[in-house]
């Protein structure tokens, strides 16, 4: 039986580079339709009198053609070549086309990314999953999560999330290139609480309601797996609980991913990297291809040899960060861990296109020149994404 829906609304500001970089010039209000966890926009409510604006295009990409997309793009470029006469410098136009708001658009139009389809093939199979929930409250003020969620919430946090103090006051938030933005609704959606803020190139989601952060110092409070990320927690937590007095007590975690948990696909969604190397083999003919996936966080040794015997990998030390590296050749635990536990992020179309490289490489025996133009090609926009998510904190 199909899960009920219901509409939500979520308010977002949009920030001027004018003034500070996450300053709220105005804000948008968003309605959304809901199938179990998963969210797509549905309808912008215009406000302020504004008909065509940041939000409105956001709205309709999901339900663009990728092949429009892709035929729109190239005219603009085109067009953005005709009218400079500075045709040369094709480093600057590309840096301006990977950060324009079309381009961020287009990555999640049509199917290239899991983050909006309403219900996922989980879902599908398990239409009761949905319904599992997990209750968090604080006082008089109760709230209830999808579990899977929460497990998905809190791996991405130990990657792209920040415990900070500022004034005194604990302060919780997720900095994201933009092209990330569906996400960071997603999360604000989901959890319903928090704002999100864009700048320039990136887009910034914080929580500093008291009540809030209330509730997420119990939804972490001894589900945290990265030692650093725990002690950076209670830190955090002591700070709120000395102000505000909420008999906070850190629990003793034994907490330890698992390939039917969430946690691992949303550390890969903060952390992961698919990585395709095409070369030209030395005094041969044919070419070279090198397949990873690959994790880096710093300070986490013994965390990740723990991931790495679960997941058929091994570790290293680059530049002063810990490694798990996964090759093409023992990659069968992680696809079927990502086909139950899907990615959220724009990592999923890298993940997509890393995909299909692996079925091309799989299912023949030896590759012809069409073959190798194609895995280029791919290769080509993994690389392509991973450089334009690459935000400074």
């Amino acid at each position: 039986m199909d899960n009920p829906q219901e509409t939500k609304k979520i308010k977002i500001f949009i920030g001027s580079s004018e003034t500070t970089r996450y300053t709220p010039v105005y804000e948008k209000e968003i309605s959304f339709s809901c199938t179990g966890w998963r969210y797509s926009p549905v309808i912008v409510e215009k406000l302020y009198g504004l008909n065509l604006d940041y939000s409105t295009v956001f709205s309709l990409a999901p339900f663009m053609s990728e092949d429009l997309v892709t035929i729109v793009g190239i005219c603009l470029l085109i067009g953005a070549m005709a009218k400079s006469s500075q045709i040369g410098q094709m480093k600057a136009l590309k840096k301006l086309w990977y950060n324009s708001d079309f381009f961020c658009r287009s990555i999640y139009a049509g199917n290239v990314s899991n983050a909006l389809k309403s219900v996922g093939p989980d879902f599908v199979s398990d239409p009761e999953k949905s319904l599992r929930q997990v209750t968090y409250q604080q006082g008089t003020n109760k709230k209830q999560f999808n579990k899977e969620f929460i497990e998905w919430f809190i791996g991405f946090s130990e990657g792209d999330g920040c415990f900070y103090v500022t004034r005194g006051k604990s302060i919780f938030s997720i900095h994201l290139h933009k092209v990330d933005l569906p996400l960071l609704v997603e999360i604000k959606t989901q959890l319903n609480m928090g704002s999100i803020f864009i700048g320039k190139n990136s887009c910034l989601f914080t929580i500093k309601a008291n009540e809030e952060i209330k509730i997420l110092i119990h939804m972490f409070n001894g589900n945290i797996y990265l030692c650093k990320r725990k002690k950076q927690f209670i830190q955090w937590a002591q700070n709120f609980d000395k102000k505000y007095k909420i008999d906070f007590v850190a629990k003793d975690s034994t907490f330890t991913p698992c390939l039917q948990h969430n946690w691992l696909a949303g550390f890969i969604d903060a952390e992961g990297s698919f990585i395709v190397t095409v070369t030209k083999r030395k005094n041969r003919e044919g070419m070279l291809i090198g397949q990873r996936i690959v994790l880096g966080q710093k300070d986490a040794e013994e965390e990740f040899n723990y991931l790495s015997n679960m997941l058929n990998g091994y570790t290293e030390k680059l530049k002063g960060h810990d490694r798990l590296v996964i090759n093409y050749s023992n990659s069968d635990k992680i696809f079927l861990y990502l086909s139950y536990h899907p990615l959220y992020s724009v990592k999923a179309k890298s993940y997509s296109k890393w995909l299909e490289i692996y079925n091309i490489r799989k299912n023949k025996k030896f590759l012809d020149d069409d073959d190798f133009v194609s895995i280029k090609k791919k290769a080509s926009l993994i690389n392509c994404l991973r450089k334009i998510t690459q935000v400074e904190s």
